[in-house]
């Protein structure tokens, strides 16, 4: 972590960090209070995920929950499975991501940031969204081109809890970067319950 540190610090200021972030993210209020904070400080030039990392990151700013679970105490709150849907539905009558933000100035978490702090975000989908929230890009090829628009730039990739959007965004990683005319390595970091992940990762 050390070392992490370190080059987060570093490619701040000199460098172009990526992540790829899976649903669990939000699904933890400290771990999700921590990803908004990296965002707010500078820590995050471009964020990849899909529908449901940014669904449940909305639902928890407006009913404090993921998938009806209250991401605090982790309780199940009732009728909460309906929350996602809500929010995805609040979020489609504002007509995008922007404006739902614009208009709920109280709205917290992880899209907001990114929102507030004009962090790109590549939101690619999947066949099994349902919604999905407006932003979401279908085309997979389409989803392809964005990602690859900020993927070329990075000089540290940090994936976490998403087994296929880091396969993804590892397949079209560069190895290395030219900074200041100096060659260097792209760092590339996993952390996934699955070593699954880490392997396919590895093969590419």
């Amino acid at each position: 972590y050390d070392e992490l540190y370190e080059i987060l610090r570093h490619d701040r200021e000199s460098g172009n960090i990526v992540w790829v972030l899976g649903p669990a993210v939000a699904f933890d209020y400290d771990s999700r209070r921590a990803m908004s904070g990296l965002v707010s400080n500078g820590y995050v030039d471009a964020l990849f995920a899909g529908n449901a990392l940014a669904t449940h990151d909305l639902e928890a700013g407006i009913f404090n929950t993921g998938l009806g679970q209250d991401i605090y105490t982790k309780e199940l709150r009732y009728n909460g499975h309906y929350h996602h849907l809500e929010a995805i539905n609040r979020v489609r009558r504002a007509g995008s991501i922007e404006k739902f933000i614009e208009e709920n100035p109280a709205q917290n978490g992880i899209v907001a940031s990114c929102i507030r702090n004009n962090v790109p975000l590549v939101l690619a989908g999947s066949i099994r969204d349902d919604g999905p929230l407006p932003s979401v890009i279908g085309d997979v090829y389409q989803a392809q081109d964005a990602m690859r628009k900020h993927i070329m730039q990075a000089t540290t990739v940090i994936a976490l809890a998403t087994q296929l959007h880091t396969i993804a965004t590892g397949n079209m990683t560069p190895s290395w970067q030219m900074r200041n005319g100096e060659l260097r390595p792209v760092y590339f970091y996993t952390v996934d319950i699955s070593e699954f992940a880490v392997g396919k990762l590895r093969d590419r």
